[in-house]
């Protein structure tokens, strides 16, 4: 009987042995911040190639401005300077359409460009979203609706004429005609707001919309690189385009 006790106990222990089970009795725990850690020579020198590529880009100078660019107030220089930008390479890229009208959205500009020289890391700031220039082909019906969220938000638009009195549009004309509910007119914008997005709901469902495949910071790049060459500097303006009296 002890015998057989024995080789039991033998046994067990075997498997336990073959088995083996842990108990955790301690645990340390150490924090190392990264600002302890050593700067790797190796990584600094792939990061410095890479960055002094991306610097030689980004501050190239592309343009000169005679003045701040803000978008302050209802009409602004800044909106127009981008309608301006979007009209030009909007021209070039539907060929086939003409263009009724320009917008864009105030909430999209978001930072100014500075008096002086306009660099490609201004653009980059003033425009750092991927949107792209579409054309939208929409009904007079649709863009009359449209004019009030135009209105309100200080949305910048080209191509068109307001005339508001006490807050309320009381004409509204493009290229001297006033706006056909019927007609078609073809609006040059960024995709994002085609899509509804800052509550455009009114350019959702077109008729037909167009992709250029370019973005819209880089037509504002393009547009400035095109002044530049011909000597012209970027000169902050507004216009008769919109109209506000009490």
């Amino acid at each position: 009987m002890k015998l057989k006790l024995v080789y039991s106990l033998f046994f067990l222990l075997l498997l336990l042995a073959c088995n083996p089970s842990f108990v955790k009795l301690k645990e340390e725990v150490n924090h190392f911040t990264i600002k302890e850690s050593k700067e790797s020579d190796r990584a600094n020198k792939i990061i410095s190639a890479y960055k002094a590529n991306l610097d030689s880009e980004t501050q190239k100078v592309i343009a000169i401005a005679s003045d701040v660019l803000t978008k302050d107030k209802d009409q602004n220089p800044l909106g127009n300077f981008v309608c301006d930008a979007l009209n030009f390479v909007g021209q070039k890229q539907f060929l086939s359409e003409e263009i009724n009208l320009i917008i864009v959205n105030r909430g999209g500009l978001r930072n100014n460009l500075p008096k002086g020289e306009i660099r490609v890391l201004n653009i980059f700031e003033l425009m750092p979203f991927d949107n792209e220039m579409v054309l939208v082909q929409i009904k007079g019906d649709k863009l009359l609706d449209g004019l009030k969220t135009i209105l309100e938000k200080k949305h910048s638009f080209f191509g068109i004429e307001l005339t508001v009195k006490n807050g309320v549009i009381i004409e509204s004309s493009i290229n001297g005609n006033p706006i056909d509910k019927s007609k078609t007119y073809s609006v040059v914008t960024s995709d994002y707001i085609a899509n509804g997005g800052d509550s455009f709901n009114f350019l959702k469902n077109p008729i037909a919309i167009r992709a250029s495949g370019t973005k819209i910071r880089d037509a504002i790049i393009e547009y400035c690189i095109e002044l530049n060459k011909n000597g012209k500097q970027i000169i902050p303006y507004t216009d008769e385009r919109l109209k506000i009296s009490k």
